[in-house]
């Protein structure tokens, strides 16, 4: 009965590492064949077919280690045709697996000691007497299936663990290949599996024609194994997040000197538009001069003439007209805040209607030392936020009085600038930022219009304050200039 239930827990075991090594697998690969719904769960039915098959193999305790080669030779085959990907990625998934699979092991079967300590104390018992021989064997019985018990559920935790820090950790789902990560991924794992073969073949001696444990020649190995299979787990764990870790710091290197050519591109066009701004009203300035100069020379010559020419006269109401389209209908003295402010301001009169649209007492002053493109990104953000704000109450509220008014002044040495809008009153504020969150389906954007601007405020040794009043909502944004 004692070996059925042994048998029963070591195949639950066989089940529960195949649900592991399926979640392993489906974090780094996809199976070739996805019409199939349950394609993912196949690398773990067949893992536990291997395993079962390598359990009734007549195989002696020494050629343990036999049977783990040909397990993991078997998984590989079976990932090679199954999993897309290149052949890299494969062989570090099956030398990743393998190696924590028996670290655990290692690092948990020292447990046994303490039962076997147990069991001597009860033995001792018996042999003075002091239990009946019945109770004996019963009690043995447990505590040996409580031992294998005990082992296996702490394997498997100690298995679940693991994968689930090394999935956690990888950085780049979906991506099915491997290529000089793989040597640095691979090497502690291969470091671990190969100490593992070495203990397995060196467990198990013969001595005066019979086998013996290494651990009941040197008991002080119940103790040592466990510590260097944990440490290997560990170095494995650190090491693969250690190397996510500088990869994705070297791409976040990489794609903040993509940002900052970009931002020195921006802003150098940012300031060509400065300087065409400037030219425009120059032109338009010395156009409408000019033509009033030509409409009182054409009056004075009809005025001496006695005649009158209405085509004439439409003709240069139509120029002044023209001429005034070139002016924004928000002037505030910078090109790249006039050219955001009516960008935003279009787009809100298309989407929302009869919107109340105001910028008259937003004005950038001379002697502000903010950067125009700091300018843009505070009123970029906090208009497209204002925007949103104004829309979801239009639609919840179709009669609703909506309205965006930017403003600025200064303040002694603080220049402010001002949004406000309404809204429908009701807000989600992040725990973390004290800040409203972004009503957006997309949950990744949820402040980060708010962050950018804040980024802009601290640039300049300010901050940002959200004022709520009713359902009027004020983003205050202070800069110092």
């Amino acid at each position: 009965m004692s070996d059925l239930l042994a048998a029963v827990i070591i195949i639950l075991l066989y089940f529960f590492e195949g649900y592991c090594i399926q979640y392993l697998f489906r974090s780094f690969a996809k199976p070739r064949i996805l019409n199939i719904k349950q394609s993912e769960y196949a690398v773990g039915v067949i893992w536990i077919i291997i395993r079962l098959i390598c359990f009734f193999l007549p195989l002696d305790e020494t050629l343990t280690s036999l049977k783990l080669l040909i397990s993991a030779f078997a998984l590989f085959l079976f990932c090679l045709l199954w999993y897309k990907g290149n052949v890299l990625l494969k062989v570090f998934l099956v030398i990743q697996f393998i190696a924590l699979r028996e670290l655990k092991f290692f690092s948990s079967y020292s447990l046994t000691y303490i039962y076997n300590f147990i069991i001597d104390v009860i033995s001792d018992f018996a042999y003075k007497e002091m239990i009946d021989t019945e109770v004996y064997l019963i009690l043995v019985k447990v505590i040996i299936f409580l031992s294998l018990a005990t082992v296996q559920i702490i394997q498997g935790v100690i298995l679940l663990f693991s994968l689930k820090k090394i999935v956690r950790y990888y950085h780049y789902q979906n991506n099915y290949n491997l290529n000089k990560e793989f040597f640095f991924y691979l090497l502690p794992s291969v470091a671990g599996l190969l100490i593992v073969i070495l203990i397995r073949i060196l467990i198990v001696t013969v001595e005066s024609g019979g086998q013996v444990l290494l651990y009941d020649k040197y008991p002080s190995l119940y103790f040592i194994v466990p510590m260097i299979a944990i440490v290997l787990l560990i170095s494995i764990i650190f090491s693969f997040k250690l190397y996510q870790d500088m990869t994705e710091l070297q791409r976040l290197q990489t794609d903040k000197v993509i940002l900052e050519n970009q931002i020195i591109q921006m802003q150098n066009s940012i300031t060509e538009m400065e300087h065409l701004y400037d030219d425009i009203r120059s032109v338009k300035h010395d156009m409408k001069n000019n033509m009033e100069v030509f409409q009182n020379l054409l009056q004075k010559k009809y005025l001496s003439d006695g005649s009158q020419d209405d085509e004439i006269k439409q003709y240069f109401d139509g120029m002044y007209y023209t001429v005034e389209q070139l002016d924004n209908r928000v002037c505030t003295g910078n090109a790249v805040s006039d050219a955001v402010i009516n960008s935003k301001f279009r787009y809100a009169e298309k989407e929302i209607k009869n919107i109340k649209l105001n910028a008259v007492d937003f004005v950038l002053p001379d002697n502000i030392n903010i950067q125009a493109y700091d300018i843009g990104i505070i009123l970029n953000n906090g208009l497209d936020n204002a925007i949103e704000a104004c829309k979801k109450m239009r639609i919840k509220y179709p009669v609703s009085e909506t309205f965006i008014f930017v403003r600025s002044f200064c303040k002694r040495n603080m220049f402010f600038i001002e949004i406000e809008n309404s809204f429908d009153g009701i807000l989600n504020i992040d725990k973390d930022s004290s800040y409203p969150l972004s009503t957006k389906e997309d949950s990744k954007s949820h402040g980060i219009g708010l962050r950018n601007i804040k980024s802009c405020a601290k640039k300049y040794s300010g901050d940002i304050d959200c004022i709520i009043e009713d359902k009027k909502f004020i983003l205050s944004v202070m800069l110092k200039g």
